[in-house]
Formats: structure tokens, sequence, C-alpha cells
């Protein structure tokens, strides 16, 4: 990494950023494949003995959202998202800098209103006293739960936007 940080302290901040994607990605792998064991036996059961996991749907939806937009925030934060570098290849240091940090902002900006409008969805969920139609769970901790993912995304995208910022990704090569 280049920029002004003191070789030890940028190598603490890179492991423990290393180690929260980490966890966060083994957390959304987990999800997911919670998702495909209830989907697959929500469909042997079904059809072998005619009965279903209550709430099976539902419930792997809320998941399906939550490790979707946690994967986000791990994204977000590591540079992994899907990317078209044409222009960029061909930008100097300079321009692919300030292309970075007009993506990140962008960026930034769409997560932090996906963010406010996901925290007043779970308002209006708890307001409502919504829940599960079988096992009449509230819904609000699982849309909770997909917002704080989309919080941490847009943080980490405003953190990426400052690194970017002072040149400390070590991404922008000649």
């Amino acid at each position: 990494m280049s920029g002004g940080r003191s070789g030890g302290s940028t190598r603490g901040w890179e492991v423990a950023m290393s180690l929260v994607t980490r966890v966060v990605d083994l957390i959304s792998g987990f999800l997911l494949a919670l998702i495909a064991l209830t989907t697959f036996g929500e469909a042997t059961l079904r059809y072998l003995f005619a009965i279903q996991i209550p709430d099976a749907y539902t419930l792997s939806g809320y998941a399906q959202a939550i490790a979707i937009f946690w994967g986000v925030c791990s994204a977000t934060y590591a540079g992994r998202h899907i990317t078209v570098d044409i222009l960029w290849e061909y930008l100097g240091r300079n321009g692919r800098r300030m292309l970075d940090l007009v993506a990140t902002l962008f960026s930034a900006l769409f997560l932090g209103a996906m963010t406010w409008m996901l925290f007043a969805k779970v308002q209006r969920a708890h307001g409502s006293f919504e829940i599960t139609s079988v096992l009449h769970w509230p819904i609000w901790p699982f849309i909770a739960a997909a917002a704080a993912g989309i919080a941490t995304a847009f943080l980490l995208a405003v953190l990426r936007l400052v690194e970017i910022a002072r040149n400390r990704t070590g991404e922008i090569h000649d």
C-alpha cells in the first residue's frame, strides 16, 4: 500500500479488514447453503410425504436478502464487484484515480440512499407488527439484518472513497 501510514498500522488494518470480509463472506455462504438445504428439504418433504417446512419460502427469501446485502458489503470494500474496465485501462494514473473516485462516490451515494430506505422499511415493519404466516415470527429483525448489511456497505464505500482519495488502496498502477 502506498501513502503515509506506518507499516505496522497499515498491516494491522489490512489484517482486520481481511478478517471482517472473510467472516461476512462465511456468514453469507452459510446462509446461501441454508437456503439450498431448506429448498431441497422442502421439495423432498412435499413430494415424498406431503408435508411442508413451516414458513420455508418466506424465511429463505429473508435469508437470501441478508446474504446478498452482506455480500454487497464485503464486495464493496474489497472491490470485488462487477466492473467494466475498458475506459479505465486506457487512462493514466490520475485518470484512473479520478474514475475510481467518481465510481466509488456513486456507489456510496446509492448505498446511502438504499440504507435510508431499508431502515424506513424496518420502522414500517416494526410498527405494523408484520409476522410470518405460519410461525408468526416478526419480520422486522430479518429486514433489520439486511439493512445492517447495506448500512455497513455504505460505511465501507465511504471508507474506500477516503482511501482512494488518499491514494492508499494500492490498486492504482501505471
